[in-house]
């Protein structure tokens, strides 16, 4: 497997009690990936679909303080993310390999 490599651009969002869906860099025809950093205090919780994804605390995949996860993109366009409170941004960075 490849070490992880951006192509795409990172975007970010500050991550609050309410889903919110971010839009992920666009990789194109090529099949990807994406790096996940939660830099904050909160356990963030995404899930991952289409323009209209959300999730739950109770029910996203958690993302604990300051770390970073890398994820294949297997074609959704968007990540859902949602925290308890507030105290944590979250950044998506598409690109290759893990």
């Amino acid at each position: 497997m490849s070490p992880f490599s951006p192509v795409g651009g990172t975007v970010n969002v500050a991550v609050t009690a309410t889903s919110q869906a971010l839009a992920l860099t666009s990789l194109g025809t090529m099949s990807g990936s994406v790096r996940i950093s939660n830099i904050g205090t909160q356990t963030v919780f995404i899930a991952f679909g289409s323009s209209a994804v959300t999730t739950l605390v109770t029910t996203g995949l958690p993302i604990l303080p300051n770390t970073v996860e890398v994820f294949a993109l297997g074609g959704v366009t968007h990540v859902a993310v949602i925290a308890t409170a507030v105290g944590s941004t979250l950044y998506a960075t598409s690109g290759q390999g893990v």
